[in-house]
């Protein structure tokens, strides 16, 4: 019972930190204020799902949660862009490309959603949980999107004025992230669900906004 009450305690954490995340992105850029809402609002829905999941005690209708169950495929990799496009501290960087590679991953997931079966499977001690059980391959390129993340990240480490703490926290959650996926895929599981790379994110992302903050202070 020790794993299912930190898993919940682990899913509270990222639900708190987005709707800190919400208030500090009130003081962003309007872009990155509008980016930062919409990847927030789809991982408090992700955050809701996985509640849901873990207190249910009926499968019934359990399944009209998949397409909000698996936004995190969609929502960390736009997360750790948001994060790395303020950690870096490039102003010649055009920030609306983030929206284009946003709309391109929304179709794609809604492909996913779509064509892709899902099962929802019990577990005694974390309830129930949706899994793509004839589609592994995506989960492996989830891994392949934050693993992308993660030299991305290593190879703009070297520019000047970047922050270094937040580049490292970015490696870090992008590193976790990688572990825990490869580890659920190889049927070693951790938590019921991969939510510690996720816990990590929002870390980093709440501490990338607070630094937009903190600067749009400082012009003002």
């Amino acid at each position: 019972m020790l794993s299912f009450y930190g898993y919940i305690l682990i899913v509270f954490i990222i639900f708190i930190l987005m709707i800190e995340a919400v208030y500090i992105s009130k003081f962003s850029p309007n872009k990155i204020k509008a980016a930062a809402i919409i990847v927030i609002a789809t991982i408090l829905l992700r955050d809701i799902s996985l509640l849901i999941l873990s207190l249910s005690h009926n499968i019934k209708h359990l399944y009209l949660l998949k397409p909000i169950f698996f936004l995190n495929f969609i929502s960390m990799p736009l997360l750790a862009l948001i994060a790395l496009y303020i950690f870096i501290r490039k102003d010649n960087i055009n920030f609306s490309y983030i929206f284009i590679i946003a709309a391109i991953l929304a179709g794609l997931y809604g492909t996913m959603i779509y064509k892709c079966p899902a099962l929802v499977q019990t577990n005694e001690i974390y309830g129930y949980t949706i899994t793509l059980t004839k589609d592994l391959y995506l989960y492996w390129i989830y891994v392949i999107l934050n693993t992308i993340i993660l030299f991305l990240t290593i190879a703009l480490s070297s520019n000047k004025n970047i922050n270094k703490l937040g580049i490292s926290m970015i490696i870090f959650a992008a590193l976790i992230t990688i572990i825990e996926f490869i580890l659920w895929i190889i049927g070693i599981r951790i938590l019921s669900e991969n939510v510690i790379g996720d816990m990590l994110w929002s870390i980093t992302i709440v501490y990338a906004l607070s630094k937009v903050r903190k600067k749009t202070r400082s012009v003002l």
